[in-house]
């Protein structure tokens, strides 16, 4: 499979969109379970706790959709992928959960407004909120994984 750049990008732009939509849907369904409100957390490194920081978060979670379906197609056609995309999709995506999983458990280290109290840690693999929301954590990159897998595969292939 060669490597398709826009197919990549709308695989992962679909794929963030379908993740964000399930998070703020579970956020919606089971408050008190699902405490990580991505958007707020991404765009109050930023800006100051509010609409503002919500939009920006947005357009973070975006980009970031936008670089991991890049990478994933880029891995497909590097490691010429070209059935079981949903399988390998799931792959990529227990694998991106891992590295941003680690990631949360850093944020502290570098987001003004956890250091200050304003924001809530979400900790490693988000293990400080809720067991839900860490589950969700977790199914979430498989979803999107399995997604940007079977679109970009379609889409590429």
């Amino acid at each position: 499979m060669d490597f398709e750049p826009g197919w990549a990008i709308l695989a992962g732009i679909v794929g963030g969109g379908v993740m964000a939509a399930i998070l703020y849907m579970g956020i919606i369904m089971l408050p008190n379970q699902m405490k990580m409100n991505l958007f707020m957390m991404l765009g109050s490194m930023m800006l100051p706790v509010g609409a503002s920081a919500f939009v920006m978060g947005a357009m973070v979670h975006a980009g970031m959709s936008v670089g991991f379906g890049l990478i994933h197609g880029a891995v497909f056609a590097a490691a010429d992928i070209d059935s079981a995309e949903w399988a390998w999709g799931l792959l990529f995506g227990l694998v991106h959960w891992a590295g941003v999983g680690m990631a949360l458990g850093m944020m502290p280290l570098m987001h003004p407004r956890i250091r200050s109290g304003e924001v809530d840690a979400p900790g490693f693999y988000a293990l400080n909120f809720p067991p839900m929301t860490a589950m969700g954590f977790l199914m979430l990159h498989l979803v999107f994984g399995v997604l940007v897998g079977v679109l970009y595969g379609v889409w590429a292939g």
